[in-house]
């Protein structure tokens, strides 16, 4: 059951992506603890999938982390991580990391289940979905799309 998450996850936030307009997002100036050459370094670690080319600098990705899949369609951006990191620490980070960046925050949920953040920055919302790993990590979605 575990198995399907990702997928699971992938095909919520493409049908949330489906509801809004999609036009390609310039990137932001990235943070100082996170650049693009960062990215592609950690995605590349595990061997298989890297973030989608483009892919915002300006948004928070776990320090370690493998990209289980990625997904570039029109203008909207998926990707699927595995964490190491428990969920708890995942959310904290997240949450505080965005709005360190000048991402305002519009939703914050937590449950047994999992958890769910949203932000909106510059015509851009970032969504996060976190759910535990049965390995102790955490299995975060994130999807980075234009918002009207």
């Amino acid at each position: 059951m575990h198995r399907r998450l990702p997928h699971a996850l992938l095909l919520a936030g493409t049908v949330l992506a489906g509801c809004h307009k999609a036009r390609d997002a310039s990137p932001l100036a990235s943070a100082p603890e996170y650049t693009p050459a960062h990215a592609a370094a950690q995605a590349d670690a595990g061997g298989r999938v890297t973030l989608p080319p483009g892919f915002p600098t300006d948004i928070y990705l776990p320090a370690r982390h493998r990209v289980a899949t990625a997904v570039d369609m029109a203008g909207m951006q998926m990707v699927n991580l595995m964490t190491p990191t428990a969920t708890a620490t995942v959310y904290a980070e997240a949450d505080q990391g965005m709005q360190a960046r000048g991402w305002k925050r519009e939703l914050a949920m937590q449950s047994d289940d999992g958890s769910t953040l949203s932000f909106r920055k510059d015509g851009r919302q970032v969504f996060y979905q976190l759910v535990r790993d049965p390995s102790g990590g955490t299995q975060l979605a994130v999807r980075v799309a234009s918002s009207d």
